[in-house]
């Protein structure tokens, strides 16, 4: 009968990607865990990791065991540690976008006492992941209808149309119809080639889909933010991106839309989750932080 410790091994493993990271963040020699890994895969009756020279990479059958047992050894490695009022600092997974995380999140920290292991993503797949029990939280930029999962509101984004005084329409403002022809006649800098964030500003303000298509196409928001501060385009990016920019005057808001182009963020778990008191703190306190940083 499999041991609960080999089961704690397989999960560090799985995360680590090596026998050595594993046997550190469980406090144990290698050759002890390499034996609890042996172990189990001598009761699965096969491998459960492929050996590389550099990492160890799951199998199938791996995955598969990883996915079924990952909640509940996370759920007793965080009541095992209450129990004993251990001062153990706890892992939290999360998946994130970068330039979100980058720009907001980081404030949210002070203060945490968790280990955080970030996964940077775009939400689609990052929600994937947490299906699969490879993250513990995700913060969306969507709400998205996925059974098994909670949303819970957590921060708003404005999105500006932005510009250099180069870029500036030559109306001042009330002539929708030539401002969008100006516009039109842009290099515009996407995320993709879907126009995500321009298509959603360019709906609401408009009334209707972009017809042109993006002169480039970067999947970083802050590179664009460079890539228009050096007049190589314009492009469509969330208020706290360019804040100290439109202050200061080196980037414009080349049209407002009459009504603010608004997104909610949202942080995301497994409703099975739900009783797991750690991770309900930790949403507790960085959705304390957001209200304390309004």
């Amino acid at each position: 009968m499999a041991d609960f410790e080999w089961y704690r091994s397989l999960v560090a493993i799985y995360r680590e990607g090596s026998i050595s990271a594993a046997a550190a963040t469980r406090f144990m020699t290698q050759p002890a865990l390499s034996q609890h890994l042996a172990a189990l895969e001598a009761e699965a009756g096969e491998p459960l990791f492929r050996r590389t020279s550099r990492n160890m990479v799951p199998t199938e059958r791996g995955k598969a065991i990883y996915g079924q047992i990952v909640q509940a050894v996370d759920r007793l490695e965080r009541v095992t540690s209450e129990f004993q009022g251990s001062p153990a600092i706890l892992t939290i997974r999360l998946g994130t976008p970068t330039e979100y995380f980058h720009e907001q999140f980081i404030q949210r920290l002070e203060g945490m006492q968790h280990r955080l292991l970030v996964t940077f993503g775009q939400s689609r797949e990052l929600l994937d992941l947490l299906k699969q029990s490879r993250l513990d939280i995700v913060i969306s930029t969507q709400h998205l209808s996925v059974p098994g999962l909670q949303f819970v509101r957590f921060d708003t984004e404005i999105f500006r149309l932005a510009g250099t005084k180069e870029e500036q329409l030559s109306i001042d403002g009330g002539d929708k119809q030539t401002a969008k022809w100006e516009l039109e006649q842009k290099k515009w800098i996407s995320y993709s080639d879907e126009l995500p964030i321009i298509r959603r500003f360019w709906m609401e303000t408009f009334g209707e889909r972009p017809a042109f298509t993006s002169h480039q196409v970067v999947p970083d928001l802050r590179v664009i933010k460079t890539l228009i501060l050096k007049g190589l385009g314009v492009s469509v990016l969330p208020d706290y991106l360019i804040k100290n920019e439109l202050a200061d005057g080196s980037l414009r808001e080349l049209w407002t839309s009459p009504k603010p182009v608004m997104n909610e963020l949202w942080l995301v778990y497994r409703s099975a989750d739900r009783n797991d008191s750690a991770l309900m703190r930790f949403i507790e306190q960085v959705s304390d932080q957001t209200r304390h940083n309004d």
